[in-house]
């Protein structure tokens, strides 16, 4: 079964396009060998751009730990990361910090590595990011901001650098397209 199209009991593809109203925004389709549930949402993925996306992908995985509720180790490569549910404990970082995470740390990355290709100087960079969980509807947030400051350069080469990260960062657009990103920039020539 191809996941990007999957397929219900009798075989039609199953989706639900939140646009429509069709649907709830994600669907729950079950191939014929009684594997488990494939989640979709929004309309499927076009075959051709399957294999184009397959070069360019992560994948991470999660266990619980056995006498540890809400309590995973995620694996990333040769990585762990110990996270905690938002009902755990909290001592551990939270699936919606680790979301924030990617996002501030795809900007430092990103602007130290467009500053060095055109040999800015920089001095240091700082990326700072929050987000709500919408109290209507708790699988959403209601917004997401972040601020970022570069160092050793004025305003506008701060903005310049900020806007190559939102042109060209996945995490960020991906999170834009969904509910929302607000990003603040500020140069901070002192450092």
């Amino acid at each position: 079964m191809d996941p990007a199209h999957p397929r219900g009991p009798e075989g039609a593809v199953v989706s639900a396009d939140p646009a429509s109203g069709s649907g709830t925004g994600a669907a729950v389709a079950r191939d014929d060998s009684a594997s488990p549930a494939h989640v979709t949402s929004g309309a499927p993925a076009p075959a051709a751009n399957n294999a184009a996306a397959e070069d360019n992908s992560a994948s991470v995985s999660a266990h619980t730990i056995a006498g540890t509720p809400g309590r995973y180790v995620l694996d990333a490569r040769a990585n762990h990361l110990i996270t905690d549910s938002r009902f755990g404990s909290g001592e551990a970082v939270r699936a919606g910090e680790l979301l924030l995470g990617a996002l501030v740390s795809c900007a430092l990355a990103n602007i130290e590595n467009n500053a060095a290709t055109a040999e800015l100087p920089i001095t240091g960079v700082r990326a700072e990011a929050t987000h709500a969980r919408d109290p209507e509807d708790p699988t959403r947030y209601v917004y997401t901001r972040m601020t970022v400051r570069v160092g050793g350069v004025d305003q506008p080469t701060a903005e310049a650098l900020a806007a190559k990260y939102a042109a060209t960062c996945p995490i960020y657009n991906t999170v834009l397209r969904g509910s929302g990103i607000e990003l603040a920039v500020f140069a901070d020539r002192a450092r």
